[in-house]
């Protein structure tokens, strides 16, 4: 049974009898963040966590700097996080964008709606002070935002004073100035509440003239296209649109700057360092840096998921890797879901399936009365009438065939006769279509 031992950045527990971890308390998007100082009889490692040095954070203590800068001299590896590897200078603090985002709600006459990540708590606090300190009700929207904001309540990193919040149907009791609304949707998900009222799909919030719409986050690169028609249509109805840019910050990210890594770099002062968090190409990036500033190439080590590491006391060599996959959790079931059912779920997402049902006779193994086709998401039947007779004629040549090739040999594999039948139909309807439906045969 797993045991769950909560911690602070006062934590030191000992796991086993070899290691021992010491908890560092930093800054990231969210509250409690953790460096973790792992020492062993063998050496010692240093694990940044995802981090960004904030001299001003807004509702959390800043960074154990004297803790850190403890460890000089003692870390043997230093496994860095490199998602912002590429961008030069330092990350806003939040107090910046508390202080920005609070100056332009002020001054705005209309509603406002803002869209955050529903993780990022430091954001969210500074909004419910602006809102108190500017006299608007909040309203929140989006089921992962209430869950953030009443955990946050509970646990005291936000304090929302009694009638500070109000239902989204109590809206039309107050004035457009007195409104701030907080949305899920910042990437232009579907079903989030910021792309429903961009399609007048929500039931209580509809986009007027005067409205203002705050995006403060990032934009995910997959996300862009999304986001964009998103916004396009939030702007055709009416609404101002204000995104973070470089004249105007309101959203930092969580995660350092190349000058926010050379600090911890410099407060740490391992002899030898492992890029992490991020594909190769930021990795490769950061490891960059690392030798800019002082580092030799072979102290910068770049790894894979799965590959084992063997220290001797003096340097790090690569040993034997092991698989390490993602272990997928789809429902109840756990690492249950392999590469074969997702390119199956892939392939029925973009092509549907077409399933054929013969009636074979058990004891003349003919065929009895004509093929039955069902398609879902594949092809309009009632239109594709002359594809259909096609197929009905492949699958009597492949039955043909099959039940010559079987009488001869005396053996009547239904399977075959399956593979034979898939393989000739897949392969005409790529011809004559180019896609490529899951083809499933039903023989009874």
């Amino acid at each position: 049974k797993t045991k769950i031992f909560g911690v602070n950045r006062h934590t030191t527990i000992n796991l086993g009898k070899n290691f021992r971890a010491t908890f560092i308390g930093i800054n990231h998007s969210i509250p409690d963040a953790f460096s973790i100082f792992v020492e062993s009889r063998q050496g010692n490692i240093f694990f940044s966590g995802d981090y960004k040095i904030d001299t001003q954070p807004t509702n959390e203590l800043e960074a154990d700097y004297a803790k850190l800068k403890s460890l000089r001299g003692r870390v043997d590896l230093a496994l860095m996080e490199s998602t912002n590897a590429t961008k030069i200078g330092k990350a806003p603090s939040e107090t910046e964008i508390f202080e920005n985002l609070g100056n332009i709600i002020s001054k705005t006459q209309g509603r406002v709606i803002v869209a955050a990540f529903s993780s990022l708590l430091t954001r969210l606090y500074a909004l419910f002070e602006i809102a108190k300190r500017t006299n608007r009700k909040i309203v929140i929207s989006g089921r992962s935002l209430e869950q953030t904001i009443s955990i946050a309540s509970n646990q005291g990193y936000i304090k929302i004073p009694q009638g500070l919040v109000i239902k989204e149907r109590e809206m039309p009791k107050y004035k457009d100035n007195q409104l701030l609304i907080l949305s899920t949707g910042s990437q232009g998900e579907r079903f989030a509440a910021l792309n429903r009222i961009s399609l007048s799909e929500h039931k209580y919030i509809k986009v007027k003239k005067g409205d203002l719409v705050i995006m403060s986050s990032s934009e995910i690169p997959e996300n862009v296209s999304s986001i964009e028609k998103m916004t396009d249509r939030l702007i055709a109805l009416g609404a101002d649109l204000l995104k973070d840019t470089i004249e105007t910050k309101i959203h930092s990210s969580g995660h350092g700057n190349q000058e926010d890594m050379k600090i911890m770099y410099e407060l740490t002062s391992p002899k030898t360092v492992m890029p992490i968090h991020g594909p190769l190409t930021f990795r490769y990036f950061n490891k960059k840096n690392y030798m800019s500033w002082g580092m030799k190439d072979e102290n910068v080590l770049l790894t894979d998921d799965g590959q084992i590491w063997s220290f001797n006391g003096k340097n790090w060599n690569k040993a034997k890797p092991i698989e390490a996959k993602p272990i997928l959790i789809d429902g109840l079931g756990v690492g249950d879901t392999g590469e074969i059912v997702l390119n199956d779920r892939k392939q029925l997402s973009e092509y549907g399936m077409f399933t054929i049902v013969l009636n074979l006779s058990s004891k003349t193994h003919r065929l009895m009365g004509r093929p039955q086709f069902v398609s879902r998401g594949f092809i309009y039947m009632k239109k594709s009438q002359e594809l259909l007779k096609e197929i009905q004629t492949l699958i009597y040549d492949a039955h043909r065939s099959w039940l010559s090739d079987s009488s001869k040999q005396k053996d009547f594999k239904i399977d075959t006769l399956k593979t034979l039948i898939e393989k000739s139909v897949g392969k005409y309807i790529y011809k004559k279509t180019e896609r490529e439906p899951i083809i499933q045969i039903v023989v009874v």
